[in-house]
């Protein structure tokens, strides 16, 4: 036994010999190859479908592109300076869009607490309802923006139908074609389709809180408001966190339900970066301004990201 525990200590030790013999970066080979070849498909993903088209997409805004006029040429910052200082819809469409996305945000997450405190209940049947909220978000957002285009039509749609013979209306409402009722019908069909998500979330967060603490309170004599207020709120803050930043920016960059609603009619009352993008860049096929709105969104993002966070901190911290 000995002899051979000997054996095996020589054969380390020439081993790490040789491994010393050799070159730093053959050994770091060595070592790590097989971990950078199981990365590799990944890296090779994101170079090709992250990295390479946003840098060609940063590259492009320098340019004058228009498929249309068949013109290339370098143009510097002169497609930002005319956004920002010529296009008389640029400011409207980046209000729309922060419109768009708070509203819509701040609607998923007051819709989603009371569902998820109800859903963590015992209530009869509790595992069906929780399958029933989620069909709206697992639903393809072009249908269910179609649904609601059903839903808001100003002449055969449900919602009007109902308004009526509740006596709310007297007359029909042009949801999606007038100036004053179509942001809130955009903002509700989008929270809609995405408050299932957060409510998700939020259940999850619930589910973690200890019941024996909110006993405890309810002994003390704390209601119900009180519990919600000094216990469960405080404790939900990290999950409202997570989950407001990742709504506002999958919301900031979907466009689709008012794509399907309203094509960002009527005129531009309802558009958006996204859709201003689209329409410059797929409809009049000018890719060089295209580019600079797609850059800026990326941009103003990044910002309310950054923001956010530092108030939601200052918050805490408070």
């Amino acid at each position: 036994m000995i002899p051979e525990m000997e054996h095996n200590l020589q054969s380390a030790k020439a081993d790490t010999r040789t491994l010393h013999r050799q070159g730093p970066l053959r050994r770091f080979y060595k070592e790590h190859s097989f971990g950078y070849f199981l990365l590799a498909p990944a890296v090779i993903y994101l170079l090709a479908f992250q990295f390479y088209p946003l840098f060609e997409t940063v590259r492009l805004s320098f340019f004058n592109y228009s498929l249309v006029r068949k013109t290339y040429s370098f143009a510097g910052f002169g497609n930002y300076v005319y956004l920002m200082t010529e296009d008389k819809n640029f400011w409207l469409i980046v209000k729309n869009s922060l419109l768009w996305v708070f509203g819509s945000t701040l609607l998923q997450i007051a819709i989603a607490i009371p569902a998820a405190l109800i859903l963590n209940n015992a209530i009869r049947m509790r595992g069906l309802w929780r399958g029933l909220v989620m069909v709206p978000w697992v639903s393809p957002v072009v249908i269910i923006g179609i649904i609601w285009k059903w839903l808001l039509d100003g002449h055969f749609g449900l919602v009007n139908y109902y308004l009526q013979q509740l006596g709310i209306i007297k007359e029909g409402i042009v949801w999606l074609g007038d100036e004053f009722w179509v942001w809130p019908s955009l903002l509700l069909s989008s929270a809609w389709k995405g408050f299932p998500y957060v409510t998700l979330m939020f259940l999850a967060g619930l589910t973690g809180i200890s019941k024996e603490m909110l006993e405890a309170a309810s002994i003390d004599g704390a209601n119900a408001w009180q519990r919600f207020g000094k216990i469960v709120l405080p404790l939900l803050k990290p999950i409202i966190f997570v989950t407001g930043m990742t709504q506002i920016i999958s919301t900031w960059t979907k466009f689709e339900m008012i794509w399907a609603l309203t094509n960002g009619g009527p005129g531009f009352t309802t558009s958006i970066l996204p859709t201003y993008l689209y329409t410059n860049a797929f409809v009049f096929f000018d890719l060089g301004r295209g580019s600079a709105i797609a850059t800026l969104s990326m941009v103003l993002v990044l910002i309310l990201v950054v923001l956010y966070t530092r108030l939601f901190r200052g918050g805490q911290d408070a």
